[in-house]
Order: C-alpha cells, then structure tokens, then sequence
C-alpha cells in the first residue's frame, strides 16, 4: 500500500499545512502546571495540552499511567514553596473561583478522557490525596474538530485557561492561550474544506484502506451486536461523580433479538438529563438496579460479544463501572469505509445506504440513533451474503 508523504512539525507535531506555532506566543505564569497524561490521549494527533505546554514555559507534561516513581511528580507533590494542587471535579473539590489557593500552586492536571482520568487518579493515590479544585466553563467549547462528550465539556486547555486566569488574577492575559487553539481549530477545518483532510475528527475522510464490511460481520454475525446508551453525564468541571448508564438499547442485527434497560441511577441525576436523553427522569428513576441490568445485558450478549457502537461515552461509562466489553466495533469507521467517503450522522450514513430507518422502538435519542444503526449493520450483514 502506499500513500503520500506529508512534512510534519517537529515542535506541534501537526502536518505543516496545519502547524499552529506561529500563533504560539510564551504565558509567563507565576503557576507551575504539570500535566498527568494517559498514553491513549498522548497518541492523540489533535492534542491540546501540547498546546498550553508550548505556550506555557512554567510547565510540564508527563505520560504514564503509574507515577509513583517518577521523580519529576513526587519533587511536585514534595514543593512546600508552591504547594501542589489537582485540577478535578471530585466530589470534594472547592470552586477555584470562591475558594481560590492562598498561595502560588503547582497546579496537576490529568489529561485524558474520564475513564482514563479515574485509571491514573485510581493508580496514583499520591496525587489523588491532593487538595482538589474545579471550575464550571463560563461558555461553551470551541473545539470544533473533536466530538466532546456532551456539550457541555470542554477541552484541557479551554478549562485550563480560565483556571489560570482566575489563580493568576489576569482573565484576559490567560486568554491568550486560546489563540493557537483557536488557529488550530481553524486551519484543520479549512484543510478540510479543500478536500485535503486526512484525519477523522473533521470531515471523517479517514478512509482506510481494507474491506468494506467489518471481519466480525462476516466470521461471528451472530456475535455482533449494536447498542446506544446515554448517561448521567454532568460536566466535566463540575461533575462530582464519574458518568454511569443510566439508558441502554442494543439489537443483534443476524437474529433481530433485542434489549433495552433503563438503570436506576447511583448519584444525583443531571438537570439536563432529560432534555438531551429524551428520557423521562422518572422512567430511569423507577428503573431496574445495576446488577439486575448487568445479569440481563450478559445473558442477553453471550459469552465473546462483538459490541458495535456509534460513540464510545456510553460504552466508557460501562467500562468505569466494571462491565467491560471485551470487543469494540466502531461503526462510524466501519461505515466510512463501506461508503467510501464522509459518514456525517448516523441517519445521513444509514440513507446513503439506500435504507429507510423505522420508527425507533427503543425511547429517547438513544432509540433514534439505534434505529439507524440497524439499518446500517444489517446493509452490512446483506453485503457480506453477496460476496
């Protein structure tokens, strides 16, 4: 296979059509950050926190998921002159905005997703013990080119920006942060518009090369399954509790076996919930225990289930809560690559398969996506008799 060569910056590391650095201008901050990043987020092409570590001179990132003996992490926790502090929404953090430290910080932020957060707190119970601060963004994510998990999230350096602005007492100077950001974002999406776009966290052109139909659908069919879920998903500054699931539809496409659940939730319920589930609160309230959902999900999944998902929030959530699901399927990628071009929505892929997606029979947004997805898996299962 061969494919063209495209000249990458050594310093952001983004292919030189999209480098940002003329954008990077140094933030002298009286604040030390060290950033705690997961391996996974590290190998993520479009990252912010490299971005505030080039903009930011008085700071550091680290990648593991086991600090116990690196000496860069225990010298920080050991600084009485700038004490260490943990930027996470645990339930026992204080507002960085009415409870602020008295004194200058070294200030730890985890970088990953929130099951990879929990995986390094949970590892590295030095820096759990930590005093714990979080922050609500006062407006919503500019990142454009990366799906966040609800809309209310937002990226690493967008949150660590307003964090800074309030412990450094200069809002608009830490504002400056964004600047590459915000260049990032807007050259990545004009590549996109051009046609040259290689990645898929803008247009979803990654189309690799391989078979149209994903091995599963054609070796274990009867092992696929294809499920949608929502959560108890607060934000991400001001959640004190990981997500759980609290809505769970899946179909087995070979067979048309379905299941849903409604779980009754662990933690307070998010005020929004109901609005971005389409979920009544009270239909989750009234809702079945978690170990009677996971005793019917894995008599209904089997032994070895191929799980196929279209975004991977509700799958994590599963994963923090101990039902890991062995195998993943990412059915945005599946049908980049069936249809040869960009995927768009779940119902935009399933009509360019030519399929007419029913009336869901599942409820909520959850039920209307899974109706989709359906459709999509079972145009799949059909090509693969065809071959």
């Amino acid at each position: 296979m061969t494919g063209t060569y495209r000249e990458v910056c050594a310093t952001c590391r983004r292919p030189v059509v999209v480098c940002y650095c003329a954008h990077v201008a140094p933030i002298e901050t009286r604040t030390r950050v060290l950033f705690l990043q997961h391996p996974r987020e590290h190998d993520v092409p479009i990252n912010t926190a490299r971005i505030a570590r080039l903009c930011l001179p008085n700071s550091e990132i680290r990648v593991g998921i086991d600090f116990a003996n690196d000496a860069v992490v225990n010298a920080a926790i050991a600084d009485t002159e700038r004490p260490a502090v943990l930027l996470f929404p645990s339930a026992d953090a204080k507002d960085i905005r009415t409870e602020p430290p008295a004194h200058d910080v070294t200030l730890v932020v985890v970088d990953g997703t929130w099951w990879q957060a929990e995986k390094l707190l949970k590892s590295n119970p030095q820096v759990r013990a930590l005093p714990c601060y979080s922050l609500a963004p006062s407006q919503a994510s500019r990142y454009r080119i990366r799906r966040e998990p609800a809309e209310h999230c937002v990226a690493t350096i967008e949150a660590l920006a307003e964090v800074l602005g309030v412990l450094e007492g200069d809002e608009e100077k830490l504002a400056k942060l964004l600047v590459p950001f915000d260049a990032m974002v807007e050259s990545q999406l004009a590549y996109a518009r051009s046609g040259g776009a290689r990645t898929r966290h803008v247009l979803h052109k990654n189309v690799r090369r391989g078979p149209p139909v994903p091995k599963a659908f054609r070796d274990r069919p009867n092992d696929v399954i294809v499920a949608c879920g929502e959560t108890n998903a607060w934000s991400f500054v001001t959640r004190t509790t990981r997500p759980e699931l609290l809505h769970w539809a899946a179909v087995r496409p070979a067979t048309g076996e379905r299941f849903e659940a409604f779980v009754r939730p662990r933690n307070p319920l998010a005020p929004s919930f109901e609005h971005y589930a389409g979920v009544p609160n009270t239909t989750v309230e009234n809702g079945e225990t978690f170990g009677a959902f996971r005793a019917r999900w894995e008599a209904f999944a089997g032994e070895a289930p191929v799980v196929g998902y279209w975004g991977h929030h509700a799958l994590d959530a599963l994963d923090a809560e101990g039902l890991v699901v062995p195998t993943r399927l990412d059915m945005r990628d599946a049908t980049i690559r069936h249809l040869k071009k960009r995927a768009g929505t779940v119902n935009e892929c399933a009509a360019a398969m030519g399929a007419t997606v029913p009336t869901p029979w599942a409820l909520g947004r959850a039920g209307g996506r899974l109706a989709a997805l359906t459709v999509i898996a079972e145009r799949m299962l059909d090509a693969t008799r065809g071959e």
